[in-house]
């Protein structure tokens, strides 16, 4: 049933007083505001054209006066170039300049003529520039006029005859001999800035004006203010400034360097090819137009103000009625039935008044509205689709139940016998006993709940319980919401979670890992080159060539232990090589043997047939220590690990992994290449291992299969496609191979001193020339202060601020032809480890052999220069 409070106010009437309120106020304030706009646009743009056309005359009016003084220069200068002669004595000519400009009144703080070469031949200010006259061949307007064979107007500079060293504006010309037009030397003039006629004129500009001449090629030619930092700067553009050309009578507000916003106006100089810019300050132009912009708003909002209040004052009048049918309305409702409104408005507000009081006479139909409200409530509760139950306190006999309830826990138990304690589960039902109910007027959640549904399998639910009170007892009410999804996708929630947190566990060790192997190889690749030298040095029965032998050993056995570290880590160099299995299975015995323990007996039999694989040997390790490691947890009292290789009729690697084990039960084998499943403790795995091998194996266009029985062990078969097995001088013996060195020049790039040391000997002794750097900086230095380019670049990869393939791409668009080696046996970049493993990327790996670097570097020369 409605409230009486919703049927106050029929809609039609209630629609009618907000439109008429609303129109009202529209159509007394948004003329007002319409006209106080345009008003306040009109003049802005008025003064906006005004203020444009005042710029444009000024900038005019400067171009004239620049152009005046800069031709009264060219007139001097040409005088000049007739009166004096180069070949005469220089004291001759000074004399003839200070009695000629002595009696002028034109401001020039010096005009000279100089030599082809530059030597000053005279000088009106000469004492001023001191006994020794400097030489003008390395000055801008020098070479400018010597080139153009022109009178030009050079950039402003300091001058070196004034006191105070002010600016002055340079300007030459040449002088030409009569019959050839031979430059003989210059003639040469600088006026004062601040006694330019345009300048003065800048200054009677409002404060933060600025007057600037570009040339054509967009350079600071001149400015008024700031020279010192604007000569530095190129802001021109040579398109804009053609654009300018074309539209002389354009101003634009711009932002300048500084941050202020000027009002920009241009013309073009006839003395120059240049332009003349005359900036004023928008805050200097525009403030009168702003304030008057602002006394409109003001005007408009005041009257808008004004107008909103008088549509205030006659809503009121409006509304006083409403407010007194609102009075008789809470009478009503508050139980005196004999209350009427009497409103005589002749409008809505009257049909409102008859309204209320047919609904006061309407009050005796209220047992038929209860009623109808009743019906709906059963309406409500059958149809509903949550399970409904209502039950006695009493004895917790069950009295209703919707057809939601009745199929969710089967019809049969929800009959008129049935308690609602045993739709709980039993080990549940003591709890729910004890559960308090809430007040009739309010509903409580009562938790979560297992209960049967009619299948039998058990569901949770989240029950909700209300009361609600008859004559003589109280009667619960309970609906049940099925929440047993969304807590298994909660669980599951969790497990993932728990799975990213160790990867990010396993991320973490590999990368310290990686870190250590890193430094690690750099100490390898220092020893094992010294070693190699020394060895070489001493003669081949000397007992001590055999104990450098011993210590190279060492260094490549230790070199064999970092793989391993980086193949835990994933950060090792991958690089697909024509691999002997056979040979890298025996290579690793001993590393498998001590992570499977004492207790379980590795086995290895290989086929001596068996084909060669292109694939990284550190992969293959990777593959074969997580097998290993799986195989270790299977066999926790000890058995057997078995590791075999045979070639397939399709002259395929077939290598087999098994083990005693316990097996792996039918329902886990299709998810044991899943990333993070396992079946073990969050101590003993991540469930990344077999996913890793999985991977890796595919990328490699492998196979793999895992056939298990539980109790009986598990075999892991995995086939690699073979390849012809035709040796090459470099897969024969690579690190016996001692080819030539040469004469070329390289640049080493290495951050370790002790590696870097030792490879530039190696590189000397073989005959190279080597120039060798700490970091990319320091190399990047040396590679522009050299008078030609090295041959070749030698760079680690991990190196401090600036890597080794960072180096290289700025090498690559400076210096195109220069090749780049890298040597690492570490990456962090994986564009770098794809480079190296697609061959696109030259490459030696640390540790390496005296003979590994040589040939990386004389293959990679000999590259270049066939090419």
């Amino acid at each position: 049933m409605a409230s009486p409070s919703n049927r106050f106010v029929p809609k039609p009437f209630r629609a009618g007083i907000r439109r008429r309120l609303f129109l009202l106020a529209l159509s007394l304030t948004l003329p007002i505001a319409l006209i106080s706009l345009v008003r306040a646009v009109e003049r802005w743009r008025s003064e906006q054209e005004l203020l444009a056309e005042r710029s444009l005359a000024t900038a005019r009016r400067a171009a004239q006066l620049f152009d005046a003084d800069v031709n009264a220069v060219h007139t001097i200068l040409a005088s000049v170039s007739r009166l004096l002669r180069i070949e005469d004595p220089p004291e001759r000519n000074d004399s003839l300049l200070r009695h000629v400009f002595d009696e002028t009144s034109i401001n020039l703080t010096n005009v000279f003529i100089t030599d082809t070469l530059g030597d000053i031949h005279g000088s009106l200010r000469r004492a001023a520039m001191g006994p020794a006259l400097p030489n003008m061949a390395n000055t801008e307007p020098f070479q400018e006029v010597m080139r153009t064979r022109r009178y030009a107007v050079g950039r402003a500079r300091r001058s070196v005859v004034l006191a105070d060293t002010g600016w002055v504006l340079p300007l030459t010309m040449p002088i030409l001999s009569e019959n050839s037009a031979r430059p003989l030397g210059i003639a040469g003039a600088s006026i004062a800035v601040d006694s330019l006629a345009a300048i003065r004129l800048v200054r009677d500009l409002p404060e933060g004006s600025v007057l600037t001449v570009l040339t054509s090629g967009g350079d600071v030619l001149l400015r008024s203010a700031e020279l010192d930092t604007w000569l530095k700067q190129s802001p021109g553009d040579s398109s804009m400034m053609a654009l300018d050309f074309a539209h002389p009578d354009a101003v634009q507000e711009v932002k300048s360097l500084d941050g202020t916003n000027r009002l920009v106006a241009h013309a073009p100089l006839a003395s120059t090819d240049g332009l003349l810019y005359i900036g004023i300050p928008v805050s200097a132009t525009l403030e009168v137009a702003r304030r008057q912009f602002l006394l409109d708003l003001f005007i408009g909002l005041m009257g808008t103000l004004v107008f909103i209040g008088f549509a205030l004052f006659t809503a009121r009048r409006i509304t006083d009625p409403l407010l007194a049918l609102s009075e008789v309305a809470g009478d009503l409702a508050a139980g005196d039935r004999d209350r009427r409104a009497n409103v005589r408005s002749g409008d809505e507000i009257e049909a409102l008044a008859h309204s209320l009081n047919r609904l006061a006479d309407t009050v005796s139909d209220r047992e038929r509205a209860l009623e109808a409200s009743e019906a709906r409530y059963r309406h409500l509760f059958s149809t509903s689709p949550l399970p409904m139950l209502t039950w006695r306190l009493t004895d917790g006999r069950i009295e209703q139940a919707n057809d939601a309830a009745g199929v969710f826990v089967g019809a049969s138990e929800v009959g008129a016998d049935t308690r609602v304690l045993d739709l709980i589960v039993e080990d549940e039902r003591d709890a729910f006993a004890e559960l308090p109910l809430p007040d009739v007027a309010s509903t409580m959640r009562a938790g979560t709940w297992t209960l049967r549904d009619r299948w039998g399998g058990r569901r949770q639910v989240e029950l909700f319980v209300g009361a609600i009170e008859r004559e003589h007892e109280t009667v619960a009410v309970g609906i049940m919401i099925d929440v047993t999804e969304r807590r298994r996708a909660e669980a599951e929630l969790e497990q993932s979670r728990e799975q990213l947190r160790q990867a990010q566990k396993l991320e973490a060790l590999g990368a310290f890992a990686g870190g250590i192997a890193h430094d690690f190889n750099n100490y390898l690749s220092a020893i094992a080159t010294n070693a190699e030298l020394l060895r070489d040095e001493l003669p081949l029965l000397s007992s001590h060539r055999l104990e450098a032998s011993e210590i190279l050993g060492a260094a490549q056995r230790a070199s064999a232990l970092t793989r391993q570290i980086l193949v835990f880590s994933r950060r090792q160099v991958v690089h697909d090589e024509r691999l002997d299995v056979n040979s890298a299975i025996h290579a690793l015995r001993r590393l498998l043997s001590r992570l499977v323990g004492e207790q379980i007996e590795v086995r290895i039999t290989v086929a001596p047939d068996a084909p060669r694989v292109m694939f990284d040997h550190g992969r293959l390790e990777q593959v074969l220590m997580n097998l290993a490691a799986n195989a270790r947890d299977a066999m926790p009292a000890g058995g057997c690990l078995t590791i075999s290789t045979e070639r397939t009729t399709a002259g395929d690697l077939r290598l087999r992994v098994s083990d005693s084990g316990a097996g792996i039960p039918p329902e886990v084998l299709p998810r044991v290449f899943e990333p993070f499943y396992t079946t073990k403790t969050r101590e003993r795995g991540t469930g990344l291992g077999l996913a890793m091998v999985y991977s890796i194996v595919t990328a490699a266009r492998g196979e793999i299969v895992v056939t298990s029985d539980v109790g009986q062990g598990t075999e892991i078969v995995i086939t690699f496609p073979g390849i012809a097995d035709v040796e090459t001088p470099h897969e024969v013996n690579p690190v016996a191979s001692d080819p030539s060195g040469g004469t070329e020049h390289i640049l080493l790039v290495e951050d370790d001193g002790a590696v870097r040391k030792a490879t530039t000997s190696l590189l000397t002794r073989a005959g190279y020339r080597v120039t060798a750097a700490d970091s990319a900086f320091a190399a990047w230095e040396l590679l522009e202060a050299m008078p030609e380019p090295p041959d070749m670049v030698l760079s680690d990869v991990v190196m401090p601020q600036v890597s080794g393939p960072e180096f290289a791409a700025r090498v690559a668009v400076q210096y195109p032809t220069i090749p780049v080696l890298f040597m690492s046996g570490y990456a962090d970049d994986d564009a770098v480890m794809q480079g190296i493993a697609s061959n696109s990327l030259h490459f030696v790996a640390k540790p390496f052999s005296a003979g590994q670097l040589l040939g990386a570097v004389r293959r990679l020369l000999d590259e270049v220069r066939s090419a």
